[in-house]
């Protein structure tokens, strides 16, 4: 068996491809790096791999994300014609990235809705635990916690490997944490001792701020503004993080942290997909539909205008996590100039370049879309994170024992801090198209 690692060696696209002794292959995940100067960079994914299509066998996608999912439909320009698979809700949550993603690209968007809506046609469904036989492998899926329906993948034949993807080990709003997934079923054992085990390494150098830290920053932040009769925009992810800001909010409220009539809206992509949420409640760990329902009030184009001009306090929790899509600069453009007002994103890491990066630098001057924009409002981070932190990643390489390791998906600086404490899975460090035999 041979692993390449055709991106991933650092954050930003990931793509592995694993074949058997005949050549016969199966790829993990198709990303492209999505921020180069505050751009989606349609370049930056392994063209390599055009060559290799006519060997690949199935496709199998970790989760939504664009550096996961990202280059996608460019498979199928390749001539690829074989499965996709994915766990449930990941399917229609890459129709809407990738769809949105040509969207915000427009012209030079590298493929079109055509492109996108027959990448669609080609995947399927995966339960979690289900086996399935693609030439000499048995590959399957186990939750890893990250986002809804965001997996792990098994894969075994001559080896076992397991490729962790991005992975949640504590508890979040959302979900239960792969911590507890694996105290509450046998069937994780089949990770231990796998031959290679192929592991993010994000947040590989550093810890993340706890939950109980995190519900206080935010209220604190939510508390201020309120208090000066201003509007809080939160600025996030599209799928996940949402679900659990307002989640967060939702407890705030029921533990008198802040005013429990406080208003909270969701605007943008974010909206869209939080129907996503509340249809895969399942893969959750909060069953009960109303919720998710009741934790937010929904914002369209229509009633935009009119929530930002009244006077009443509120939240806005908006899509575009660095400032980069429509809805959030919208927003951004109305509040910002208020001393009244606050804006947060909720990150724990802001590319250089972007234009978030520039305002949490301190630039209270911005040029967007043709005019000034001054910056008047208190800007701030809530660092919410959906990976494993250094302690996360450690305890869980602790449990599975790998007889060897290989950490992607992280800064050079990041993987060599975390390889340090796995001297006894031999570590190794990814580089760019790194090629390994078992």
């Amino acid at each position: 068996m041979r692993v390449s690692v055709l991106g991933g060696s650092e954050a930003g696209a990931t793509s592995i491809l694993v074949e058997d002794n005949r050549g016969r292959a199966i790829l993990v995940d198709f990303g492209l790096k999505v921020f180069e100067d505050d751009e989606i960079v349609p370049k930056k994914f392994p063209v390599e791999l055009k060559n290799l299509v006519n060997r690949i066998e199935a496709v199998f996608i970790t989760h939504a994300h664009l550096d996961h999912v990202g280059a996608l439909p460019y498979l199928l320009k390749w001539g690829y014609s074989g499965p996709i698979y994915s766990t449930e809700p990941t399917r229609p949550l890459v129709k809407r990235v990738l769809l949105n993603s040509v969207k915000v690209l427009g012209e030079n968007s590298a493929y079109s809705v055509k492109d996108v809506l027959e990448t669609r046609k080609g995947m399927k469904a995966l339960k979690f635990f289900e086996e399935i036989n693609v030439g000499d492998f048995t590959v399957s899926f186990y939750s890893s916690e990250h986002i809804i329906g965001s997996a792990m993948v098994l894969i075994r034949g001559e080896k076992t490997i397991l490729i962790t993807s991005d992975f949640k080990w504590e508890k979040s709003m959302l979900h239960y944490g792969v911590q507890s997934k694996i105290a509450g079923s046998l069937l994780y054992e089949e990770f231990e001792r796998c031959d290679l085990m192929i592991m993010e390494s994000s947040y590989g150098n550093r810890e993340v701020v706890n939950f109980k830290d995190l519900l206080k920053i935010l209220s604190n932040k939510i508390n201020k503004t309120v208090k000066r009769k201003g509007k809080v925009l939160i600025v996030t992810g599209a799928i996940n993080k949402p679900g659990e800001i307002a989640l967060m909010i939702d407890k705030c409220k029921k533990e008198g942290l802040i005013p429990w009539n406080l208003e909270v809206y969701i605007d943008g992509l974010a909206a869209k997909l939080y129907d996503t949420l509340i249809t895969f409640r399942k893969f959750t760990r909060v069953k009960n539909a109303r919720v998710l329902s009741k934790a937010v009030k929904k914002v369209d184009s229509i009633t935009r205008e009119k929530l930002v001009e009244e006077n009443e306090p509120c939240v806005i929790i908006s899509s575009g996590e660095y400032l980069s899509g429509i809805t959030s600069l919208f927003y951004f453009k109305k509040i910002a100039p208020s001393e009244k007002n606050a804006v947060i994103f909720a990150t724990t890491n802001i590319p250089e370049g972007t234009l978030a990066y520039n305002v949490v630098r301190g630039e209270r001057l911005l040029e967007m879309g043709g005019s000034k924009v001054e910056v008047k409002a208190e800007v701030s981070i809530l660092p919410l994170s959906l990976h494993s932190d250094k302690r996360g990643l450690l305890q869980f390489a602790r449990l599975v024992k790998p007889k060897r390791i290989l950490l992607i998906h992280g800064s050079r600086e990041s993987k060599e801090a975390l390889a340090k404490h796995l001297h006894a899975y031999n570590p190794i460090i990814s580089s760019e198209n790194m090629r390994l035999k078992l």
